[in-house]
């Protein structure tokens, strides 16, 4: 095999943001899970890290620590660097290796507080897959932090055959035309003889979302010779070998059992086997994407640190993210399912917090419940509100990120007007990142170029002009100048009133 190990190469991956992976989410899940991992001055491994897109925004976020991202592809590693030069961030580096070879001599690397895999680990080889297990093992610290997210089975096993037809297509046709040509032949299939579809009812499903994603996403899902999703029971074993033991979930919803059906909840507390347990979980969800945290040695705080850990922080609204009409309950929706806040508990958080603009310590919203055995129900309800994007949480001495995260924005928004594919901008002060669509970076470009707001209408029109881009409305066209004018002025409107006020009070201006 030759040095892609069987990793579809061609191409290179998205540019996107992931903010399970964000510094500030990973100490929160970590700690409510009973693990504490440091807040400031720390070291951070991103090992396949793509483009370096996610890795540059959680770095621009904690200018006071040190992150480097690992990835053998060299297009992605070319991207980073020039990316973060231009950006001005001198916290990052980027290392183009292959993880066999790190394996052998990870010295170069030093030692981590923190390391992610974001999807890596199943799309490379069993063999590429340990040296990567053993080289996270090596340079992560005694108690500190892994964060693997991956594709799992049962979610998964509808999709099975789409993917080994790709691979078969892929025999004689490019990434994208083999992508493409497989699912033409299935969608042909599912019309002239239905029975696979009718046993895999996931199939389906699977075929109609590939109308809707990056093409860029789905080769480098699909197109892999050695793409096999794994039971978590594998994933925990194999880790377990390495010296990284489970230790719950990164995403907020599933890491509290008081959510699931009580019958479920009385099948799993039967089981003594944990390992069996989180199979069994996965099993009634159909689980098909687990963001799992492992840890090298749990650092448990006594329980008089953990309420100043966990009271410590400090949380702010998110006026972008509307609460829920009426009398309409906070829904929460992750991979497994549906979670319904109870309003007037989640209004009374949100409340609080609105109070401070500049930030709201936890300690401060578990002094709404007076019961101690119902302080629970508050990081619950927080979680739930993080996850749901209505809370932000407040960076430690998040003031020295301002001009690092402005200075990323700045270029972002530059390089957008020129026709980069990013969507995402900037919040260092709350250190995670908010999408944004190509018209929106073409008006914040306008503010970071003091150009008159009077102006910002042809500005943005010129713009569109010279990446030959037009404005869509219910999916269609807008060929109308008046109309694209008339949209374009509210979305001026709405940046401005909304958006922008958000994005100066989180350092992204």
């Amino acid at each position: 095999m030759d040095w892609k190990h069987g990793y579809f190469a061609s191409g290179g991956y998205t540019f996107g943001y992931y903010p399970e992976t964000m510094p500030s989410r990973l100490r929160w899940a970590a700690l409510v899970q009973g693990h504490a991992s440091p807040a400031r001055g720390f070291r951070y491994l991103d090992a396949g890290c793509g483009q370096g897109f996610n890795l540059l925004l959680a770095a621009a976020a904690h200018p006071d620590s040190e992150f480097v991202g690992v990835d053998f592809l060299p297009e992605h590693i070319a991207h980073a660097r020039a990316l973060a030069e231009a950006c001005g961030l001198t916290n990052v580096r980027f290392v183009e290796r292959d993880f066999v070879e790190l394996a052998e001599d990870s010295s170069s690397l030093g030692e981590f507080d923190y390391a992610v895999c974001h999807g890596i680990s199943i799309w490379i080889g069993a063999d590429v897959r340990q040296s990567l297990f053993q080289l996270i093992s090596r340079v992560l610290k005694p108690g500190g932090l892994f964060y693997n997210s991956y594709n799992t089975f049962p979610g998964w096993l509808g999709s099975v055959p789409f993917q080994h037809l790709v691979l078969l297509e892929q025999k004689s046709k490019s990434g994208e035309q083999a992508l493409f040509a497989a699912r033409d032949s299935l969608k042909a299939l599912a019309e002239c003889a239905p029975p696979m579809f009718k046993s895999l009812p996931a199939l389906e499903s699977r075929m109609k979302a590939l109308e809707e994603q990056d093409p860029a996403y789905l080769v480098q899902e699909y197109n892999h010779d050695v793409w096999q999703p794994v039971f978590v029971s594998r994933m925990v074993e194999e880790l377990q070998g390495v010296k990284l033991n489970y230790l719950g979930t990164a995403t907020l919803p599933e890491a509290y059992d008081k959510l699931m059906p009580r019958p479920l909840l009385e099948l799993l507390n039967r089981q003594s086997d944990p390992v069996v347990r989180e199979q069994l979980r996965d099993y009634a969800t159909n689980q098909s994407f687990r963001r799992d945290l492992y840890v090298k040695g749990k650092r448990q705080p006594w329980p008089g640190d953990m309420a100043v850990l966990l009271g410590s922080f400090l949380m702010t609204v998110n006026t972008l993210q509307p609460r829920p009409e009426g009398e309409e309950p906070y829904v929460i929706r992750c991979g497994t399912g549906e979670t319904k806040g109870d309003r007037k508990f989640y209004d009374a958080i949100m409340d609080r917090v609105a109070k401070e603009p500049a930030g709201t310590s936890v300690s401060e919203l578990l002094a709404l419940r007076r019961d101690p055995a119902e302080k629970g129900e508050v990081l619950q309800a927080v979680s739930m509100l993080m996850y749901g994007g209505w809370l932000l949480p407040v960076l430690p001495d998040g003031e020295k990120s301002r001009s690092a995260g402005g200075a990323v924005n700045r270029h972002l928004a530059s390089a957008v007007c020129k026709g980069a594919p990013y969507r995402y901008v900037s919040m260092p002060l709350v250190g995670c990142a908010l999408p944004m669509r190509d018209t929106e970076w073409m008006i914040m470009d306008c503010e970071f170029r003091g150009v008159p707001r009077k102006n910002w209408l042809a500005e943005v029109n010129a713009a569109l002009k010279r990446l030959n881009r037009g404005l869509l409305r219910e999916g269609q066209p807008v060929e109308d100048a008046a109309v694209r004018d008339e949209i374009l002025n509210q979305g001026i409107e709405d940046f401005v009133n909304n958006r922008l006020p958000l994005l100066e009070r989180a350092g992204g201006t």
